[in-house]
């Protein structure tokens, strides 16, 4: 009889605690948050040489850029700065925290985080004896 009671006393404080608490569960395929439609919202570019350089390009400095990442792994971008355009598609890969796009020529290798709705990509390179190392810190609004 104790120990049905002890039980009973267990089983509703843990009912009553995992009440209170609010559980998540967090998805295996976290990587499909990226399966939308991306608008260009900012790209912060810090520049390793002697002064440390800081440039900072903004939606409404007339740049307009547009990712669109597809389930099936292919992605297309739009992009329109001082009246240039230019568009196509590529591919991308995501393992873990990494994200890889290969459109044309270029790949882009980066660290990815989504948050309210705000797609961080972030992509820095080690100083050569021929370039200076970066940071760049790109951020998109989901559509």
């Amino acid at each position: 009889m104790k120990f049905k009671c002890i039980s009973f006393l267990l089983l509703c404080g843990l009912i009553f605690n995992g009440s209170q608490r609010s559980f998540k569960l967090k998805s295996k395929y976290k990587h499909l948050k990226l399966i939308a439609d991306w608008v260009f919202l900012s790209m912060e570019t810090t520049t390793y040489n002697e002064e440390k350089d800081k440039d900072i390009v903004m939606q409404s400095d007339g740049t307009v850029e547009t990712l669109s990442f597809h389930r099936s792994g292919s992605m297309s971008y739009f992009f329109m700065s001082n009246g240039k355009e230019e568009k196509g598609r590529g591919i991308w890969m995501v393992k873990d925290e990494k994200i890889k796009i290969m459109a044309l020529e270029d790949t882009i290798q980066a660290t990815y985080s989504i948050d309210n709705g705000i797609l961080t990509l972030i992509t820095s390179e080690n100083e050569t004896e021929d370039f200076y190392g970066y940071t760049s810190i790109v951020k998109y609004k989901k559509k």
